[in-house]
């Protein structure tokens, strides 16, 4: 059957807004540029991060070394405890600047090798209690603050096997060996010593700790980078860019919806298939700009007349899919013929007098056993004779 109630009125056109309604983001090609630059500054601000945190701990290893060498001007150790703490751990931090500042490190599961050099720190610490008892507080505390900043980088069952690792080993070499753990104090001098390595490990943790908050935070701008990212990206997969509807693979999840309810509780389903008549002879000849806006305006015209209860997305082209759940057949057409008047009345009070262009619609209604793809055709093929009708007008299949 066929309808035509503004069927060949060919008085009735609606024209072109002005210009096309600027949807204010970047094209393809720009946001793709923009989402390159972003990520290279991210990659730019970790590799920064990296290297300053390798710097700090060979710092750090440094510093260790001299309050050794500090101790063993007292007398309380041998003077090659400084070299053995502090050699090995510079040539660690070293190699790891030059792997993460050439890139090489970027791929890794560890890219920061934070976990690398946190496990140096801990075997020339329990090497040192070993060979060098007699300091061994000092070796304690440097180990404190090494687990202080492995705890948020390094995994937490590595973490607690190395801490308990540790606590068993210097246990043993405590209640078992010569030399229990010990503070230098027989001297002034040493005493002294000792006060300004407990002063210089307190603030080698506040600095690790001041680290760890960096990386809390780097991380969670990460967290919002992605989360826009996710936003961005679900955008463009159930969206139509250029007129911000719901793309063909979205309103169709909905038809497969509307028709899951109707097949269970035998209510009615009707679909309109919209398309904007001549609108390839208009793209031809007007160019894709004008084309552009005239999709734009039809779509945001609809959207803002179609009932709230009703679904609609843009299929291909100037063909687009209004979903009208609960309609029959009458009561969708009362409906396309009410939005028809009030999207002409809407273009028309923004338009200009120089291109007009209509729009027709294919109805089909469910029936049982309908599947979306006979649905669609139905109403594929109702629009189709509207082209033999004259356009502008509607049937229904």
């Amino acid at each position: 059957m066929s309808g035509g109630a503004a069927g060949t009125n060919t008085g009735k056109v609606i024209p072109l807004p002005r210009r096309p309604r600027s949807t204010g983001r970047a094209t393809p090609s720009e946001a793709d540029a923009q989402a390159a630059r972003a990520s290279a500054e991210r990659a730019e601000r970790r590799r920064a991060a990296w290297l300053r945190e390798s710097g700090i701990i060979a710092a750090g290893h440094l510093i260790d070394g001299a309050l050794l060498l500090m101790l063993a001007v007292t007398g309380a150790v041998h003077w090659a405890a400084a070299l053995l703490h502090a050699v090995p751990g510079s040539i660690a931090c070293a190699l790891a600047v030059a792997l993460i500042a050439g890139g090489h490190s970027q791929h890794w599961k560890d890219p920061a090798l934070s976990n690398a050099l946190a496990f140096v720190s801990m075997a020339t610490c329990g090497l040192g209690i070993v060979v060098y008892p007699e300091v061994s507080f000092l070796y304690v505390l440097i180990l404190l603050s090494v687990f202080l900043g492995a705890s948020y980088r390094m995994p937490r069952a590595w973490i607690n096997l190395s801490c308990c690792g540790a606590s068993v080993s210097i246990g043993l070499l405590t209640l078992v060996g010569d030399s229990p753990l010990q503070i230098p104090a027989a001297t002034t001098a040493q005493q002294l010593v000792a006060g300004a390595c407990c002063a210089a490990l307190l603030a080698q943790g506040v600095v690790l700790s001041k680290i760890n908050s960096d990386r809390v935070l780097l991380l969670r701008s990460l967290d919002q980078q992605m989360a826009g990212t996710l936003a961005q990206i679900e955008q463009l997969a159930n969206f139509d860019e250029l007129t911000r509807l719901p793309n063909r693979r979205n309103v169709l999840r909905t038809l497969d919806d509307e028709l899951a309810r109707s097949a269970r509780d035998g209510s009615a389903l009707t679909v309109a298939r919209l398309g904007l008549d001549h609108f390839k002879a208009i793209n031809e000849t007007r160019g894709h700009l004008a084309g552009d806006g005239m999709l734009q305006a039809f779509a945001a015209a609809v959207q803002a007349h179609r009932r709230g209860t009703d679904a609609f997305g843009r299929l291909s082209g100037a063909e687009f899919l209004l979903i009208l759940p609960t309609s029959s057949i009458h009561d969708a057409r009362l409906t396309m013929e009410h939005l028809r008047n009030a999207v002409a009345t809407t273009l028309l009070n923004d338009a200009t007098p120089d291109l007009h262009f209509t729009f027709s619609f294919g109805l089909a209604t469910w029936q049982a056993g309908d599947t979306a793809e006979a649905l669609l055709t139905r109403a594929d093929n109702a629009l189709h004779g509207v082209t033999h009708a004259g356009r502008d007008c509607f049937h229904a299949g």
